[in-house]
């Protein structure tokens, strides 16, 4: 098989790939011994251009049919901003040679896309001829994110809210939520009992902990008294426990 068969077989791969594929060529290689805030600048202004891209890069940034992705500058869609800049010194930090490495970038209608690249470069005598890679839209594990962040910070609302206290405890008892009725109650702030144990945030906490330890053991509820609350101890589904918290007088009035 000859040279120029090689590199059909190669290039024919490249444009059938799913994945967007880029090279990235700069016109004035980038000096990599300078600072790195100057590194970042030379990315973005030492006259960058796509060397190679495949198809499915203009179908991932939605560039019209009828252009051709090498003949637009890269700044259409990685413009400088600081959160691209962040990107660049993620590249610097780790020698220009990462995988799923977060950008935003600017699809050809206009709206802005989160991605991750797997990104390398060809470097040669201190200089940076070159940056290549693949680049993926994570835009709906984003929004997936963002979707069950809503639904946590709507569950943390509706507790914070509620008239009894609720305290909660992940494996080894550390404290992973503390309502505002438990802090009132506890006389403390849930900034101070967030990653706490439970043994380290109460002194004296042995009845407290060893009924915890007996939920998450035996899997039953528990009732307490301890620091003059009435406690009543759940287990959670995977891991540690979930506590409801009263003033011993308002439970007996409410009785």
């Amino acid at each position: 098989m000859t040279s120029d068969e090689d590199q059909r077989i190669l290039r024919d791969i490249f444009l059938a790939q799913n994945d967007a594929c880029w090279c990235m060529d700069f016109a004035r290689p980038i000096d990599l011994t300078v600072p790195d805030q100057e590194i970042i600048r030379q990315v973005f202004e030492n006259d960058p251009f796509w060397r190679l891209t495949n198809p499915a890069m203009a179908r991932l940034y939605r560039l019209d049919p009828s252009e051709r992705f090498e003949d637009r500058h890269p700044s259409e869609i990685f413009p400088r901003s600081p959160q691209n800049e962040a990107y660049v010194m993620n590249l610097i930090a780790n020698g220009f040679s990462v995988d799923a490495a977060p950008a935003i970038d600017r699809r050809y209608d206009g709206t802005e896309i989160y991605v991750e690249n797997d990104a390398r470069a060809h470097i040669r005598d201190g200089k940076m001829l070159r940056m290549f890679g693949v680049v993926r839209n994570v835009d709906k594990h984003r929004l997936r994110e963002e979707q069950i962040q809503a639904v946590l910070d709507s569950q943390v609302d509706i507790l914070s809210v509620l008239p009894i206290g609720v305290l909660a405890t992940g494996k080894g008892d550390v404290i992973e939520l503390v309502n505002r009725v438990a802090e009132r109650l506890l006389n403390l702030s849930m900034q101070d009992a967030i990653g706490q144990t439970v043994d380290a945030l109460f002194e004296g906490a042995g009845p407290l902990a060893g009924a915890m330890h007996d939920v998450r053991t035996h899997g039953h509820k528990r009732s307490l008294t301890f620091m003059g609350l009435s406690w009543s101890i759940a287990p959670r589904m995977e891991a540690g426990v979930v506590a409801v918290l009263q003033n011993l007088a308002e439970r007996e009035a409410v009785a």
